[in-house]
């Protein structure tokens, strides 16, 4: 009799750690928040850099004079009109599913954009203009000059991401070398 349970718990543990083991194999991929690649029909014109910052892409299609920043006028009413896009019932409200759809026709994959909690401060599965435009104002924060208020276009390219460490060789400590030897400065 005490076999049986102690067999059943067993066979449990057995059950949680096959899960676990799978799910840490799906997690090996994991695409962290900020990745603005450029899709490729969308690179013109040319000069279109591959990588853009979080929302950069979103950011350029604001700047409808084509001079190379974005004022707060422009955010504004790219925001509104970014909304509008992205409400394709018109209930004046987001859901879900409208805000991946909209993040993915946008010029860019990017994750920031496409999640929906993100987006959604209060968990109340809708996102209304106010909380669009903040988020979006939140981003435009952090690209947009000190002095001028404005988002330089050319400021939205996304640094080279740096290699994994297994990509790099074994001998590669990512330190310099001493100054006077071969490689050193």
């Amino acid at each position: 009799m005490i076999l049986r349970p102690i067999a059943l718990a067993g066979a449990l543990l057995i059950a949680a750690a096959v899960p676990a083991a799978a799910q840490e194999a799906q997690d090996e991929i994991v695409r962290l928040p900020g990745q603005g690649f450029t899709k490729p029909e969308a690179r013109r014109p040319k000069g279109t850099p591959e990588r853009l910052v979080a929302g950069g892409g979103l950011f350029l299609s604001f700047d409808t004079n084509g001079d190379g920043e974005i004022t707060r006028a422009e955010l504004e009413a790219g925001t509104k009109a970014a909304f509008r896009n992205a409400d394709t019932n018109g209930d004046g409200y987001l859901t879900a599913f409208e805000q991946i759809n909209w993040a993915e026709s946008l010029p860019t994959r990017d994750d920031s954009l496409a999640n929906p909690v993100r987006f959604d401060p209060n968990l109340d599965r809708r996102v209304s203009p106010e909380e669009f435009e903040a988020v979006i104002a939140e981003l435009a924060d952090h690209y947009a000059e000190e002095t001028s208020d404005v988002i330089v276009i050319a400021s939205l390219k996304a640094p080279k991401p740096r290699p994994e460490r297994d990509e790099r060789s074994p001998f590669d400590t990512g330190q310099r070398a001493p100054r006077g030897t071969p490689g050193g400065s």
